[in-house]
């Protein structure tokens, strides 16, 4: 099956603003939450994430959620799809559980250069995924958060909106915004 690449039409000018600078440094760490078929994490490999000892952790469930478009899908295929894409890169560590318990088992605080929330969409979600997203990311790190305006017919706790613009209210004096639109982009003080 053909699946959408949301992230070329969507992030992909984002990233290369944003990430391209990174590339060849080694021993960067990125998290990614929310893999789908591995559109993104293909990017990242290719273009930023190939300097010696770079990797990229990507965490999805692959069980879809309950937007309308994943009802249609069938997500043992989507993860099939990821893992093909994604076969030969070997540094990149696939965590197939929700990032809830991906933060609850994570060990270390401020290990990642970059992370990037694009997984379950709704606000309690999305909120839970920036306060534990910030504990992992480095001073002087990125956080990106992808489907801003995404959802704006939804009530507010089913969208990811509310919940970014309540993280970045509460902690804007530990940060620097750096893009704002369909995606926002901001940077850990350090």
């Amino acid at each position: 099956m053909t699946y959408p690449n949301w992230f070329a039409s969507y992030a992909v000018a984002y990233f290369d603003k944003h990430l391209s600078r990174f590339k060849d440094q080694e021993n960067l760490n990125y998290l990614q939450i929310g893999a789908f078929t591995g559109d993104a994490s293909l990017w990242l490999m290719q273009n930023v994430l190939t300097g010696k000892g770079s990797v990229l952790t990507d965490v999805d469930t692959w069980q879809g959620s309950d937007e309308e478009v994943h009802h249609k899908m069938d997500f043992t295929d989507v993860e099939k799809t990821y893992d093909w894409k994604t076969k030969d890169y070997h540094r990149i560590i696939k965590a197939k559980m929700p990032s809830l318990r991906f933060f609850t088992d994570l060990d270390e605080v401020a290990i990642y250069d970059f992370i990037y929330i694009d997984g379950d969409h709704t606000a309690q979600a999305v909120f839970y995924d920036a306060i534990n997203g910030w504990k992992a990311l480095k001073p002087g790190g990125i956080m990106a958060f992808d489907d801003y305006l995404w959802g704006a017919e939804l009530p507010l706790e089913k969208r990811p909106q509310p919940a970014i613009d309540l993280f970045v209210t509460l902690l804007k004096e530990e940060m620097e915004l750096l893009d704002s639109g369909s995606q926002i982009w901001i940077r850990k003080n350090e």
